[in-house]
């Protein structure tokens, strides 16, 4: 595939020429970065997930230290990669997130069968493919203050991938509030986290103690 010509330039970002609703939905809720970062007490480093065309990436990266990004899908990950070109503290990993235990996985996107496309909908399959899972606790991070999830319902397994970067650092931790919330409610709490409300009426926000 010819990356450069699957995608266009919207309003100075690289972006999937294809797609329709996650450029809406990414620019609806543009400011939620910020949004979360009010409440960050150090800003060293920041783990955030799916990283899809880099914008929240690039946004974090003007506050933080370092940034780590996770994307699996080539269109957006070449994406993400232009539109943070310029920022050195910004790491770039073509990966899914989860335990680190599984096997390489291949992709779907459920907005395929959808009227509209949706670049930040591809999910996992569970089958053999050519596309990593990586766990948060293989970067052996120093520092983390922030992660921030978004990753189409796998937020449960990129927890527990990250579990003992969580119970080292406790960093602020930000997951898309749709699916799975039983599931994420137990295990933060668990781990001692609270809520402390929604970023941009999507993301639920959890800090420790």
């Amino acid at each position: 595939m010819d990356l450069h010509h699957a995608t266009e330039l919207r309003d100075g970002w690289v972006w999937p020429t294809d797609d329709r609703r996650c450029w809406r939905a990414t620019m609806r809720h543009i400011h939620m970065p910020q949004d979360i970062m009010q409440h960050c007490t150090h800003k060293r480093v920041v783990v955030q997930a799916g990283g899809n065309c880099g914008v929240y990436a690039q946004l974090y990266a003007q506050q933080f230290d370092a940034v780590y990004t996770f994307e699996p899908e080539p269109v957006n990950f070449y994406c993400l990669t232009q539109n943070t070109v310029h920022d050195h503290n910004v790491h770039k990993i073509q990966s899914f997130l989860g335990q680190g235990t599984e096997h390489t996985q291949s992709m779907h996107n459920p907005a395929d069968q959808q009227s509209e496309t949706n670049s930040g909908m591809f999910t996992r399959d569970h089958q053999w493919g050519v596309i990593p899972v990586l766990a948060i606790d293989q970067l052996g991070l120093t520092h983390c203050d922030l992660i921030h999830l978004d990753v189409e319902g796998g937020e449960p397994d990129a927890l527990q991938g990250a579990e003992h970067t969580i119970c080292t650092h406790r960093p602020m931790i930000c997951v898309e509030w749709f699916q799975h919330r039983d599931q994420l409610t137990a295990l933060l709490t668990e781990w001692g986290y609270h809520t402390i409300g929604l970023a941009g009426g999507t993301d639920m926000m959890w800090v420790h103690g």
